[in-house]
């Protein structure tokens, strides 16, 4: 006896044994319950999710031995003749053979008859969007007004080619791709008839493999039974199905996480061995990053469909990464899975994304970035030191009541390492006094160190020039009149005063005034805010600015 293949030994002969397509079995059970039978039907859905078959089950119900029914006998003389294709009550025909309007003026012609065995004649075309306009014309009005005995039931993968005429005289059934885990329960329910053995990660490996399609998986069950015998391995299936191995996945990770540049080269050498599509690598890449983040979820391991020691290995692998990391990884893969599809050369575009990934800094909290806590065991700093700008500097000498003496003396370092005026070294005379036409003249120099450090505080005083110097404190005069924002140049007068004072080698206070009034750093906070504003805000706000060089926005 000629070998059956699985798709269609294990076919459904019966609503029932119809899968993951319940809101249309159930829909038609209760049309025939209520005699509520319509003249034509059209299923439209991706491919191998059962269309084709519920339109023979349908037949076979039309013309069950007792009338119309949905309980019928799948087992009679005529359910047999329908499922066989021999039926002469039943024509089942392919829309792409047959699309022309001579082959739909033969089916009006063949409609007309009354049937010999059944109670109706059923007309089945499949992939009905093939037919030609003319053909869809030359059938409006026989599939309006058919014969008392003729149904027609039309089945498509692409439902909008066909005429909104033909759709708005037939009742639409949409079928959905079928999940993981109704292909898996029926993939074992087979399996069991069968006598074969697999564990669970193989059958789940299959139907996700299948991408909705159950005529798909059966025909890959069918494949693996052929390459592993009777008893399925997973180590065996991957060679099967031509599938990449999961120890790369992990290498993947391995190689960012220690941002091994010549790793993920050798990884991605691999994976084009494979022969897979670049898009299919991705979809493997987004699986084993999904995995993780479940394995670092309590109880989360539990959704994974894999045997307990690949979950173990997942588990232990989701230790040592931080799940935002994960996360922005993902969402790293998913933008290039958006358009490797349309991607001229797929595969660079996948390289550059995996090479990219490698650049990812680790992932911290904003009030650890604001704090300066370092996230990482391995006290990895988070960012360059930066010069606290509410301390002063210790290469500025301390401001004394008497600002000649600090300005004649200069620091000097003890053995045991504190400082001191060393009044016996006075500093150059030309360097002790220095007037307002000396800052002036320096004043570009000290511009180009600010805008260095500070670049957002260098564009707001490059509007400013000195205009005095009196009592150590230097008086700065907008040169517009235009107003400046008072909380951030608060920020920056540290900034300004220390390198005007390493300019002169004196401590100074720094003044700002514009032509309409003056503003002094101790008083404009005062002038700058009227209502009550929290304290700890205040200063993660100040921090903030700090951190990221940034303007406020009034």
């Amino acid at each position: 006896m000629a070998y059956k293949v699985l798709s269609l030994k294990w076919r459904p002969q019966s609503f029932k044994d119809i899968v993951g397509q319940e809101h249309i079995t159930q829909t038609l059970i209760n049309a025939f319950d209520q005699n509520r039978i319509a003249q034509g039907y059209i299923f439209t859905g991706p491919r191998g999710v059962g269309k084709t078959t519920t339109a023979r089950i349908l037949a076979m119900a039309l013309n069950a031995e007792k009338g119309p029914s949905a309980n019928f006998n799948p087992a009679s003389e005529i359910s047999l003749e329908i499922a066989e294709g021999r039926s002469l009550d039943v024509l089942e025909i392919d829309g792409a053979s047959n699309r022309g309007i001579e082959e739909i003026r033969g089916i009006r012609e063949q409609i007309k008859f009354a049937p010999i065995k059944g109670d109706y004649k059923v007309i089945i075309i499949d992939e009905v969007h093939m037919l030609t306009n003319q053909a869809f014309n030359a059938l409006l009005r026989t599939l309006e007004e058919p014969p008392s005995h003729g149904k027609f039931i039309f089945a498509t993968t692409d439902i909008h080619k066909v005429p909104a005429t033909i759709i708005s005289r037939c009742q639409r059934f949409d079928f959905n791709r079928l999940s993981i885990g109704v292909i898996s329960d029926r993939l074992q329910y087979i399996i069991n008839n069968e006598n074969i053995t697999i564990d669970p990660e193989s059958i789940h490996i299959i139907a996700k493999k299948a991408d909705g399609s159950m005529r798909d998986a059966l025909s890959l069950l069918d494949q693996s039974i052929s390459f592993c015998g009777n008893e399925i391995k997973y180590e065996l299936l991957v060679k099967a199905l031509g599938l990449i191995e999961q120890n790369l996945f992990f290498d993947f990770t391995s190689s960012l996480k220690n941002k091994n540049y010549s790793g993920m080269i050798s990884l991605l050498s691999d994976f084009s061995e494979f022969g897979v599509p670049a898009s299919e690598v991705l979809t493997g890449l987004l699986d084993h990053i999904r995995n993780l983040i479940y394995s670092g979820i309590d109880d989360g391991v539990k959704m994974l469909e894999m045997n307990k020691e690949h979950q173990e290995r997942y588990v232990e692998e989701a230790s040592g990464w931080d799940r935002r990391d994960l996360f922005r990884i993902n969402q790293v893969l998913i933008d290039a899975s958006a358009v490797i599809r349309r991607s001229e050369d797929p595969y660079l575009l996948l390289e550059m994304t995996l090479l990219k990934l490698c650049e990812m800094d680790q992932s911290i909290y904003i009030e650890q970035l604001l704090s300066n806590v370092n996230p990482d065991a391995n006290n990895i700093p988070i960012e360059k030191k930066k010069p606290n700008l509410d301390e002063p500097d210790k290469n500025i000498p301390d401001q004394n009541n008497d600002g000649d003496k600090s300005s004649e003396s200069t620091m000097n370092r003890k053995e045991d390492g504190s400082s001191s005026l060393n009044s016996e070294h006075q500093v150059s005379e030309n360097k002790v006094e220095k007037d307002i036409e000396y800052i002036v003249r320096e004043w570009p120099n000290i511009l180009e160190n600010i805008n260095r450090i500070r670049p957002t505080v260098g564009s707001i005083v490059e509007d400013f020039i000195p205009t005095s110097f009196e009592n150590n404190v230097i008086f700065l005069e907008s040169t517009t009149s235009n107003s400046f924002n008072e909380k951030l140049m608060e920020m920056g007068t540290p900034i300004i005063e220390k390198e005007i004072s390493e300019r002169i080698d004196k401590n100074i206070k720094v003044r700002f005034e514009n032509k309409h009034d003056k503003i002094s750093k101790e008083d404009s906070s005062h002038q700058k805010n009227q209502e009550e504003v929290d304290s700890n805000d205040e200063k993660v706000y100040d921090r903030i600015v700090e951190v990221f060089d940034g303007e406020p926005i009034k």
